[in-house]
């Protein structure tokens, strides 16, 4: 009997090494997939900002062209970028409070992610051990 229950806690020990290194081996993937989504992230935003400032460079170019002016285009594309960054200045409030909502519920789906796979291991690992206790 003594034998059958340091099998069963040799097993118990085992299983919760496994256990750990597959969190380990988990989280490492995560941060590495975050890692490389971040990165990729970043070089699309860079090329993706060269690309309107051409474009929009070209825009003024053309109505350079069409008003026949050299600087009125130009002129026109900056008082549009001027008018953009203002109703973001005044919709700064607003913006804050939909990006808090936004963040606020990525780190509550997060953490009830993180919360069901708990319950999940210690599901599993009760199913495990379920009839090894002294009274079976």
């Amino acid at each position: 009997m003594l034998e059958h229950l340091e099998e069963i806690r040799e097993n118990i020990f085992r299983y919760l090494e496994a256990r750990i290194e597959l969190f380990t081996l988990e989280t490492r993937s995560k941060i590495e997939e975050g890692v490389v989504v971040g990165i990729h992230g970043v070089v699309l935003a860079l090329l993706g900002s060269m690309t309107l400032i051409f474009l929009f460079c070209l825009l003024a170019a053309y109505l350079n062209e069409v008003l026949d002016s050299r600087y009125l285009g130009f002129l026109i594309v900056a008082g549009f970028f001027l008018i953009l960054t203002l109703v973001w200045a005044a919709a700064k409030d607003a913006m804050k409070g939909r990006i808090r909502v936004f963040a606020y519920s990525a780190i509550k789906k997060s953490q009830e992610k993180k919360a069901e796979e708990k319950a999940e291991a210690v599901k599993d690992l009760m199913e495990k051990t379920d009839g090894i206790g002294p009274n079976r």
